[in-house]
C-alpha cells in the first residue's frame, strides 16, 4: 500500500466514524417507548416486538432456537432479525431491552448507519481503489445524499439488503468474466440479499451481461455459459435458503410467499387507494432525496461514459445493467419511495467520479488522452460547479434532518395532541374504556384503557363492531380518504370509508360528541360519556 493510499483511507475511515456520530443522539430521540415509535415511525414499532419474542429464553435450548428461527414476521426476511435480535442479547443480558432509547439507538446505527456507510465505501473503493483523493469527494457527495441521510434515522432492512447486493457487484466485478470462484461468490451474497429484501432477485441483468461479454470476448463457450448459468442460480437458490432457513417448512413457505405475493400487490396499487406510478410522479420525491435534474444526468452521462470509454469498463457496465431491472421496476410498476432508489443510486452516482476535475498523477485514472479537448475540459468546470452546489444542498439538508430528529418530540403536534387528551380526558382516567386511536396518534398505556387501532379505513360497522367509548381520529387521515382526486381499489370499501369520514368531519358521529379539535386530530366520546 502506498504512502497517499494509506492517507486516504486513513481519511475515509475518519470521515466514516464522523458520519457514525452525527446520528447517535437523533436515533435516540422520539423513542421513549414503543407508543412514541408507533408516532414518528410505525414500521419500527410493528416488528420490534417480534425481535424481542425471538429472544426470549424457554426451558430448553432446542425451545429457545426454534423460537428464535420462526420469528413470524415474515413481510422481511431472516437476516434482518436475525441481525437485529443478536444486537439485542447483550442489552437483555445487561437488564435493558426496556431502555428503548438504547434499544432503537442500538439498531438504528447498526442496521441501517453502519450497513449504509460500508456499502457507500465499498463503492468508492469499486471507482478508486482508494488510489485518488477524488475518492474523498466522492465519498462526502453520497454519504450526504438525503436518502442516505433519511435511510440512516430509522431501522429498516434496505441498508443490510443494499450492502449485500454491493458486495455481490463486488465479487462480480473482481470475476473479469471468468465464471470463477468470484461468480459464485456473487451468487451467494444476491442471494443473501434476496432473502434479505427481495432486491437481490432484480441482479439478473448484471449476470446476463456477465454472461453475454464471456461469451463475446471467448472466455466461455456455450456449454460452460450455461453450466455457469444453472450454477449462479442453484448458489443463489442454496443461499437464499440459508438465509431463510424455516422455509424447509411447508407451512412457514405458505405464510412466507402469501405475506411477499400480497406486499407486491400492495407495492403496485397502493393502500387502500391506488397511488400514483411513474416518473412523472415521483420526480418531485427524487429530486428531493437525490439531487437535481442536473446532477442526476449528469451521474447518468458518467456511468455511460465509464461503460464506454472509461478506467473500468465492466464495473460501469454492470452498474448500468444492475440499475435498468431497479428503475423500471420504481418508476413503472410500483409507487415510488425514497429508500426503494437507493441500491442504484450509490453506485450508479459513484460514476460522477469520471467527470470530477483532475487533480492527480495517476495515469489509469484520467481521462484518455484523445478525450483531453477544450470540451472535456469545460465538462469537468460544469460538473465542480454542479457538485459544488449540489453539495451544499445536501449538507445543509442533513444537518436539518439530523437536528429535526433530534428535536422531534418538542415539535411534534402528535405529542401536544396528547397533552390535550390527558387534559380533556382527565374524568375518564382511570377507568375502564374502549379506546381506537388511528395508529400515529401518541397514546401510552392508560390503566383501564383498552386500546385498538389498525391501518385499513375507518367505517360505521368496525366502529359499532368494536363498541368503543373513545374515539381518536387524525384529522390529515380524514383529509386523505376524503379527497376526491384518490382512486379507490375497492371502491365499495371507500363510500363507506367516507360517510364515516365526513361526518367526522362535520363533528356528526353518530352516537359520539367531538369534545376537542386541534390542527392534528380530534377527540370524540360516546354520548353517554360527554357529561363527564
Amino acid at each position: 500500500m502506498s504512502r497517499r493510499t494509506l492517507f486516504i483511507t486513513l481519511t475515509l475511515a475518519l470521515l466514516s466514524i464522523t458520519a457514525f456520530a452525527l446520528t447517535l443522539r437523533a436515533n435516540t430521540a422520539g423513542s421513549d417507548n414503543i407508543a412514541m415509535l408507533a408516532v414518528f415511525q410505525p414500521d419500527e414499532a410493528v416488528p420490534l416486538p417480534y425481535v424481542f419474542d425471538m429472544i426470549r429464553v424457554l426451558p430448553t435450548l432446542k425451545e429457545t432456537l426454534y423460537n428464535f428461527a420462526f420469528y413470524e414476521y415474515y413481510f422481511y426476511g431472516f437476516p434482518y432479525f436475525a441481525v437485529s435480535a443478536l444486537l439485542l442479547i447483550p442489552v437483555k443480558l445487561a437488564g435493558q431491552l426496556d431502555n428503548i432509547p438504547l434499544v432503537m439507538g442500538l439498531l438504528r446505527q447498526a442496521v441501517s448507519v453502519l450497513p449504509v456507510l460500508l456499502s457507500i465505501l465499498l463503492v468508492v473503493y469499486l471507482q478508486t481503489g482508494f488510489r485518488t483523493w477524488k475518492a474523498v469527494p466522492l465519498f462526502l457527495i453520497l454519504v450526504a445524499l438525503p436518502a442516505v441521510v433519511e435511510n440512516n434515522l430509522w431501522w429498516h432492512p434496505d441498508a443490510l439488503a443494499i450492502l449485500l447486493i454491493l458486495i455481490a457487484l463486488f465479487f462480480l466485478e473482481r470475476d473479469q468474466l471468468r465464471l470463477g470462484r468470484g461468480f459464485y461468490l456473487s451468487a451467494a451474497f444476491a442471494g443473501f440479499s434476496a432473502g434479505t429484501k427481495g432486491i437481490g432477485f432484480y441482479f439478473f441483468l448484471a449476470v446476463g451481461t456477465v454472461l453475454l461479454m464471456a461469451l463475446i470476448h471467448k472466455k466461455a463457450g456455450w456449454r460452460r455459459l450455461i453450466l455457469s448459468a444453472l450454477g449462479y442460480l442453484l448458489v443463489m437458490a442454496f443461499a437464499y435458503l440459508v438465509a431463510n432457513p424455516i422455509l424447509v417448512y411447508p407451512d412457514v413457505r405458505r405464510a412466507y410467499f402469501g405475506i411477499m405475493e400480497r406486499q407486491s400487490e400492495l407495492l403496485r396499487l397502493g393502500y387502500e387507494v391506488e397511488y400514483a406510478r411513474g416518473l412523472a410522479a415521483a420526480w418531485p420525491d427524487l429530486t428531493a432525496f437525490y439531487g437535481t435534474a442536473p446532477f442526476l444526468l449528469l451521474g447518468c452521462a458518467a456511468a455511460v461514459w465509464g461503460a464506454l470509454r472509461g478506467p473500468r469498463r465492466l464495473l460501469d457496465t454492470l452498474i448500468i445493467a444492475w440499475s435498468i431491472p431497479i428503475l423500471v421496476l420504481i418508476f413503472g410498476i410500483i409507487h415510488f419511495k425514497f429508500q426503494y432508489a437507493l441500491p442504484v443510486a450509490l453506485p450508479l452516482l459513484s460514476c460522477l467520479v469520471h467527470f470530477f476535475p483532475d487533480g492527480d498523477t495517476l495515469g489509469n485514472l484520467r481521462p484518455t488522452q484523445a478525450l483531453k479537448t477544450r470540451l472535456f475540459a469545460a465538462l469537468q468546470a460544469l460538473t465542480a460547479l454542479v457538485l459544488a452546489q449540489q453539495f451544499a444542498f445536501f449538507a445543509q439538508n442533513a444537518w436539518r434532518r439530523i437536528d429535526e430528529e433530534t428535536h422531534k418530540v418538542e415539535n411534534s403536534p402528535n405529542i401536544q395532541f396528547y397533552d390535550e387528551i390527558r387534559t380533556r380526558l382527565a374524568p375518564l382516567i382511570p377507568g375502564s374504556y374502549r379506546v381506537y386511536q388511528d395508529v400515529r396518534v401518541y397514546l401510552p398505556p392508560v390503566q383501564g384503557w383498552e386500546t385498538e387501532g389498525i391501518y385499513e379505513t375507518l367505517d360505521y360497522d368496525y366502529i359499532q363492531a368494536g363498541d368503543f367509548d373513545i374515539l381518536l381520529l387524525m384529522q390529515q387521515r380524514i383529509y386523505d380518504y376524503l379527497n376526491p382526486a384518490v382512486t379507490a381499489i375497492d371502491a365499495d370499501r371507500l363510500a363507506r370509508a367516507r360517510v364515516f369520514y365526513l361526518d367526522a368531519n362535520l363533528a356528526r358521529l353518530q352516537g359520539y360528541k367531538l369534545i376537542f379539535r386541534d390542527s392534528f386530530g380530534l377527540i370524540y366520546v360516546r354520548d353517554e360519556l360527554a357529561e363527564k
